[in-house]
């Protein structure tokens, strides 16, 4: 009896360890399939259906609740809804993230989703409130938005879907003091004046953040010169890269660091020079270096062969090809390419910087007054009629000016886009000599001082701009 008493003792041993086995291999079994559809849920598109989704107590790994400020909605706003709402952030916990799409309000992405029991709050308002929820409340993008509650006529957003807020017309109140001596009150005496071309929405910064940040321009000219130069290539007419163009090392080195001599001015074709100013003395100080926030510029530019398109660059149109992903030389390439397509240089459809020039779309959109509605439907090469250039406060009568965006042709890859003395966006040899008027855009915590006079932000009265590191 003792002997079945021990073997029955050991039977019982050996089922508790095969339970436990089976329990083990039944817990990494789940294991693997929970992470094999977390993995799943991580990359998917989750499509939302109005009304249909739970807002609380959801099944799966996530659920979802949509706010207007602070009031709950029982659905999700539709991209063109009737109260006029924008996306303006996600919070989402277990670290998973909300990549956005504007194009696609029917769809949201969830990044990083990997535990169970995620929520995610999705909140929508006008656009002056997102303005000032991604730049802050005491920003100068704020500062704007508030004014353009009230003042549509120097101010208007435009019909992209990043709504930016621009000066518009031919004298809007739009003057900045910036590039002010160190440690000095600002005044006409102390600092250089420049135009804000207004609050730029879905800026990428360096670091990453999707923000709001002010753009300016500034207002006096510096000599012409060359967008790029170059003796052996293109037949010596330059090359349509921003990130290795000529005057974008001088804005980026001597121009913005106060630094002289590393990098020429060039004046024409061929590394013809032209004399450049003494930077030491008219680069950005310290104190507005400060100022500048590194960010994605775009340079893409488009699909087609501009010479048989030149009707296609209303501002719209330039302001999504600058987004896209073509460059300013795959048309001249797919043409057969030859002697003024034979650079070597790497095209690329972004930068990261802090000193570009203006888009084409920004001198687009900076048209106003009663000739807005039909400028904006038409080509930017017709803005000599319609009384377009007359209402664009960026339109020059003594200068043409260089824009960041390259040109695309069949024929060459050295064309740059250019807003023409007589009014049209047209192109030059990148060569040529231009006007260069640097434009950037400033860090969300720069402010705009407040002030109750009624010229503020005149050319006799300009804004001041408040900054602080911390």
């Amino acid at each position: 009896m003792k002997l079945k008493k021990y073997e029955n003792k050991e039977l019982r041993k050996s089922k508790i360890i095969s339970l436990v086995l089976a329990c083990v291999c039944i817990i990494s079994i789940g294991t693997i399939i929970y992470q094999s559809y977390a993995n799943y849920q991580m990359k998917a598109t989750f499509r939302i259906i109005n009304g249909k989704l739970k807002m609380s107590g959801g099944s799966g790994d996530i659920e979802f609740a949509f706010y207007n400020g602070d009031k709950t909605l029982t659905t999700m706003p539709t991209k063109n809804n009737e109260e006029d709402l924008v996306f303006i952030k996600a919070t989402c916990t277990n670290d998973a993230v909300i990549k956005w799409n504007d194009d696609d309000w029917d769809n949201i992405v969830v990044n990083n989703l990997k535990k169970t029991k995620t929520s995610c709050g999705l909140y929508f308002g006008n656009i002056v409130q997102k303005i000032c929820t991604l730049a802050g409340e005491d920003s100068g993008a704020c500062y704007l938005a508030k004014q353009s509650e009230t003042d549509t006529t120097n101010l208007a957003y435009d019909d992209t879907d990043d709504r930016n807020l621009r000066y518009i017309g031919a004298t809007p109140y739009n003057y900045v003091y910036f590039n002010c001596e160190d440690g000095v009150e600002a005044s006409k005496e102390t600092c250089e004046t420049w135009r804000i071309i207004g609050v730029m929405n879905n800026i990428e910064a360096e670091d990453g953040n999707i923000g709001s940040y002010l753009k300016i321009i500034r207002d006096k000219f510096e000599k012409n010169y060359s967008w790029d130069s170059s003796y052996s290539e293109n037949n010596g007419y330059g090359i349509n890269e921003w990130s290795q163009a000529d005057i974008e090392k001088v804005l980026n080195d001597e121009y913005l660091y106060r630094r002289t001599g590393t990098n020429p001015c060039y004046k024409d074709a061929d590394y013809s020079t032209e004399a450049c100013p003494d930077w030491t003395n008219i680069g950005i100080g310290e104190s507005s270096r400060n100022m500048i926030v590194s960010v994605k510029w775009n340079i893409g530019t488009m699909s087609v062969d501009y010479f048989n398109n030149p009707n296609l660059i209303t501002a719209s149109y330039m302001y999504e090809a600058e987004r896209s992903s073509h460059n300013g030389k795959e048309v001249c390439v797919a043409n057969g390419g030859g002697k003024y397509c034979n650079d070597n240089v790497t095209r690329t459809t972004t930068w990261p910087g802090k000193v570009g020039l203006m888009y084409p779309s920004d001198y687009g959109y900076a048209v106003g007054g009663d000739a807005r509605t039909t400028c904006l439907e038409k080509s930017m090469s017709q803005y000599y009629n319609d009384q377009c250039m007359t209402n664009d406060w960026l339109y020059d009568v003594r200068n043409q000016q260089w824009t960041i965006t390259p040109v695309s042709f069949a024929t060459n890859a050295y064309s740059v886009f250019r807003a023409h003395s007589t009014g049209l966006v047209t192109y030059d040899y990148a060569s040529g000599a231009n006007a260069v008027r640097p434009t950037l855009y400033l860090k969300s915590n720069v402010k705009i001082a407040l002030n109750d006079a009624e010229d503020y932000g005149s050319v006799d009265n300009p804004f001041v701009l408040e900054y602080s590191e911390n």
